[in-house]
């Protein structure tokens, strides 16, 4: 992108390997959005201020927040088990919430620090394979 001032959505929190658009704002430069970001489904065609992007050759930051939404039957350990598949990928997680329901079921979120979709994909099948979880997906905005 050369000199041009970009930042990330906060909506879609695209990572590297996500296939991206970006929209160019006044006085902001240019906001990177995930291509399924709902604001690019809802606004894409209704003005000329979209414009086709690639990672390549554009300046990334090392990491990228990203949530992720875990859904399992609730069991002692659970937070434990997520928090060791995290930590073995290296990966920092900056904040993570859990709430027991009714059903016996466990709904997790948490925010980890990402350095590319590849990397999230793989922490997210490793996730799954756990015992009890029944989902494990990143959250989009």
């Amino acid at each position: 992108m050369g000199n041009l001032l970009t930042r990330v959505a906060h909506c879609c929190k695209p990572v590297p390997g996500d296939e991206i658009v970006g929209y160019i704002s006044r006085g902001r430069g240019i906001a990177i959005h995930r291509r399924d970001c709902k604001n690019v489904i809802d606004h894409e065609g209704t003005d000329g201020r979209w414009i086709a992007l690639s990672w390549k050759g554009m300046k990334q930051e090392q990491v990228y927040p990203v949530m992720i939404e875990v859904r399992a039957f609730d069991r002692a350990g659970l937070l434990h088990d997520l928090s060791g598949v995290v930590a073995e990928e290296n990966v920092n997680m900056t904040s993570v919430a859990s709430k027991s329901r009714r059903d016996n079921t466990a709904l997790v979120t948490a925010t980890l620090e990402i350095g590319n979709a590849n990397q999230l994909t793989r922490i997210l099948n490793k996730i799954e394979r756990l015992p009890n979880v029944l989902e494990a997906r990143r959250v989009s905005g």
